[in-house]
């Protein structure tokens, strides 16, 4: 089973730069638009059988502007606007701690993220819900009737900013544990058990 490992160079904006691990993008716009959305997916989606998945990504700089959004989407979805605004796409946004998901006008969800915190993210699609994590803490569920073939991704439209995508290759920060039904807290482990099964 092909899972998400590393950004996919041939399916991104032209506003953003990937350095040679596949793993770091950098935006080059100025920001100044809202035209000047750099998107990015995945090298795979998330296998329709994989039960959960859960990525980090780590702000190493929140830019000038400070907006980056994190979420997930399908292949056909503009990558010139930022995830959650479109159908088919779903996204956290740090510049005002709001979701998004077919719709230029966010709900209130969690706090804003800046340089320096980790963002996690985890679909659940025993349940069909999505939950964030901030610095290694459950932000709770932020979306419901999750469906269709997602590729996780990140969007930025700031002068400076940078991220660092971790897919399981290092400890991730979030590792509480209780049952994800009751709560949505994993350990990694039992999210590998699933992938592998």
């Amino acid at each position: 089973m092909d899972l998400p490992t590393a950004w996919n160079l041939g399916d991104k904006s032209s506003y953003l730069s990937v350095d040679s691990s596949g793993l770091r993008v950098n935006y080059e716009g100025l920001g100044v638009n809202k035209k000047e959305t750099g998107v990015i997916r995945t090298n795979h989606p998330i296998p329709p059988h994989c039960k959960l998945f859960y990525f980090e990504v780590d702000i190493i700089d929140e830019g000038k502007n400070k907006i980056i959004g994190i979420g997930f989407c399908e292949k056909e979805v503009d990558l010139s606007r930022m995830p959650g605004w479109d159908d088919c796409s779903w996204g956290y946004h740090s510049d005002d701690g709001k979701l998004f998901f077919h719709s230029g006008r966010g709900k209130p969800y969690g706090p804003l993220f800046s340089t320096g915190d980790t963002i996690g993210c985890c679909l659940n699609f025993k349940n069909n819900t999505v939950f964030y994590t901030k610095n290694g803490i459950s932000l709770g569920i932020a979306f419901r009737n999750l469906k269709g073939t997602l590729y996780p991704c990140v969007g930025l439209r700031s002068q400076g900013g940078s991220i660092e995508v971790n897919f399981g290759s290092r400890k991730f920060k979030f590792a509480a544990t209780t049952n994800i039904e009751e709560k949505p807290i994993i350990l990694w482990k039992d999210i590998r058990k699933e992938l592998l099964i």
